[in-house]
């Protein structure tokens, strides 16, 4: 193997690294963000409402009081 295909080999290897910790980081944010919005919804009185997509990592939240 040549010296640029090792320095592209490991480039790319760094890069899907990168990719799956941001992709992890930004789930583990929204969850919880959702945590916290679910459990005031609840303290009001409320019945949260969460959509969710999974290829865009978004979400919709609307609390429902009664």
């Amino acid at each position: 193997m040549t010296k640029t295909t090792k320095l592209s080999l490991a480039t790319a290897g760094i890069a899907v690294v990168m990719i799956v910790f941001l992709i992890g980081v930004k789930s583990y944010f929204n969850n919880q963000e959702l945590n916290v919005a679910t459990d005031r919804c609840f303290e009001k009185g409320g019945q949260p409402n969460v959509e969710m997509t999974f290829l865009t990592l978004s979400y919709s939240f609307s609390c429902d009081e009664k």
